[in-house]
């Protein structure tokens, strides 16, 4: 005997692993664009030399870059996740 079930395909949406690790690289990217331009990075103790803060600057811009690859990966090829429907 077979049994014959009716099911959906569904995109995952939001809940995609791609639009959650886009969504995180992009608000660290972003926190790190705000440090940038918002805070002095210091002084090395060790050194006394002045801290460079364009490191914040480039890391900041390629996190959202990937977070932005993330996004377009999940908006092209979707997750469809097949849904049974309940008898």
């Amino acid at each position: 005997m077979s049994s014959i079930t009716n099911s959906s395909k569904k995109s995952a949406g939001a809940f995609d692993v791609r639009n959650v690790i886009g969504a995180l690289m992009g608000i660290y990217g972003l926190v790190l664009l705000v440090a940038y331009l918002a805070l002095d990075p210091g002084i090395n103790p060790d050194t006394g030399a002045a801290k460079e803060p364009m490191y914040n600057l480039y890391t900041g811009i390629a996190l959202v870059v990937v977070a932005a690859v993330f996004f377009v990966w999940a908006k092209i090829r979707p997750t469809v996740v097949e849904e049974a429907d309940p008898e």
